[in-house]
């Protein structure tokens, strides 16, 4: 197996950004490609940090699912009862939110009003976005939105007492024992450069992304919280079946609480992707029939063949790796989404 991967990824001239394979709970394959700083010729190792993007949201579901255990909200209460100058009355609930099942705008799109590149705080973007009305009537079709999640966070903020980095590292990241893990906001070392078709990414303040997207980590930590998961460590077995389900049961997705839920190579699979368009790409997925998981981390938003796809980039890798262990070929489509 790991033969077949050295060769695919000596193939891979453009690809820049570490990958990990656990079979079994043992990592089998753990590499780093590329660069970090290509300008100063720091390459990338497996202590490199890298932003996920959107890969977050699985985090921020597990703080939610967390707060449900403990009796401190439900997944079937109103929005209205933590923000209620957004879109009363709608019968918008925490479960439509981790689902992307709101019909609330993505504010990410945004553009002409939020500026990827200065400041918002979370009450200013949702300020903005309550000036557009519902994609359509809620719980009735699915879209993604990064402004579910953006709500999520402010919810546990208001439920924990805390802020929501201060909750994720007590919660989550110390019992998982993520050492290597922060968010883009505070003074990191070791965070790889973005770049995108080998040129140096633009700037993207870090308010935007909160509980989107904001976290920062290594392969290695990523894996240790999927470890933890599993064990135990961070919600009872019943809970992450909850989590793992799917909840939106649609033709092409099928989406559970901060988790896609797919079945490829006659396996079922839960996974979440993240792409940021100023250059990082990311992909974890867990084959849980045959317990193997896959984590892509990469700071270098190049094209890839279907479509000339480039944001799907971690996705893409994951999944041709996941067709080299499996022997199996993957429709193209597939391979991105």
């Amino acid at each position: 197996m790991d033969i077949n991967l050295n060769e695919y990824f000596k193939k891979q001239k453009k690809f820049s950004g570490n990958v990990l394979l656990s079979k079994n709970n043992e990592i089998i394959f753990n590499e780093s490609y590329g660069y970090s700083n290509k300008e100063k010729g720091i390459k990338n190792t497996p202590q490199t940090k890298f932003m996920i993007g959107s890969m977050t949201k699985v985090i921020t579901a597990l703080c939610i699912m967390q707060l449900s255990e403990k009796g401190m909200l439900s997944t079937q209460q109103h929005i209205d009862d933590y923000l209620p100058d957004l879109y009363q009355g709608h019968g918008i609930t925490i479960h439509h939110l981790l689902t992307h099942t709101s019909g609330i705008p993505n504010y990410v799109m945004l553009r002409k009003q939020i500026k990827w590149g200065e400041h918002h705080t979370p009450q200013e973007i949702l300020q903005i976005v309550k000036g557009y009305k519902l994609k359509f009537p809620v719980g009735e079709k699915w879209s993604y939105s990064n402004t579910n999640y953006l709500i999520l966070g402010l919810i546990i903020e208001m439920v924990s007492g805390m802020n929501y980095h201060q909750y994720v590292k007590n919660y989550l990241f110390i019992p998982a024992k993520m050492n290597h893990s922060g968010f883009i906001d505070e003074e990191q070392k070791n965070v790889a450069n973005n770049y995108i078709n080998g040129e140096k990414g633009f700037y993207m303040d870090p308010s935007m992304f909160f509980a989107c997207g904001d976290i920062v980590t290594t392969v290695g930590d990523f894996y240790l919280l999927d470890r933890a998961i599993q064990d135990g460590k961070l919600l009872k077995t019943q809970t992450v079946k909850e989590m793992q389900k799917p909840h939106h049961d649609g033709k092409y997705v099928k989406c559970g609480y901060g988790l896609f839920v797919k079945k490829h190579f006659d396996c079922k699979s839960i996974c979440h992707g993240g792409s940021m368009p100023n250059g990082y790409t990311s992909h974890f997925e867990k084959y849980i029939d045959d317990n193997v998981t896959i984590v892509v981390l990469s700071n270098d938003l190049v094209k890839y063949r279907f479509l000339s796809m480039s944001g799907a980039g971690g996705t893409y890798t994951s999944r041709e790796m996941a067709s080299l262990i499996y022997g199996k070929k993957l429709g193209a489509l597939k391979k991105v989404f």
